[in-house]
């Protein structure tokens, strides 16, 4: 794959990344080898996530977190416990918001429920497989090797 068909590779970090760091730490390198570019994808903090990719060596691009979009647009409120509270309208729409103004190429998500709002390509991941499934079927088997998953990736855009 040339520099021309770069990758715009969103994962969401809690229910995939990290339940599988070192796997996603090989991914991420290898992905960023070929020249795509990875974006994490998820509810946050920023700087929580971003530490802990940090400590677990996993390469990126960019972190979007939904809790830091929000809290910088002013559309959050602060619980009495320090917590904040996004309407499930804006939280459930965002990362798909994101990956088609950002011109993300595919997202892997272990969250069911944002599917109905993407129009990016969007696979699910399933915890207990170990794999991520387009509404398709296409399968992204976690268990392989990343070179041969990235490789069916990029067959999806040649």
């Amino acid at each position: 794959m040339t520099n021309n068909h770069k990758l715009k590779i969103g994962l969401d970090y809690h229910g995939l990344i990290d339940i599988n760091a070192i796997y996603f730490s090989n991914f991420c390198s290898e992905a960023k080898l070929r020249g795509h570019l990875v974006y994490i994808i998820t509810g946050g903090p920023k700087v929580l996530v971003e530490n802990l990719l940090s400590q677990n060596n996993i390469g990126h691009d960019f972190v979007y977190a939904i809790s830091d979009y929000y809290q910088a647009l002013g559309i959050v409120e602060q619980t009495p416990n320090g917590n904040i509270c996004i309407p499930t309208s804006l939280w459930n729409r965002a990362k798909a918001k994101f990956c088609r103004e950002n011109d993300i190429s595919i997202h892997i998500d272990d969250d069911k429920q944002y599917l109905q709002w993407f129009s990016t390509l969007y696979a699910h991941y399933d915890k207990a497989e170990n794999i991520a499934v387009m509404p398709t079927g296409i399968k992204f088997d976690f268990n392989d090797d990343p070179k041969t998953v990235l490789a069916k990736m990029e067959q999806l855009f040649n």
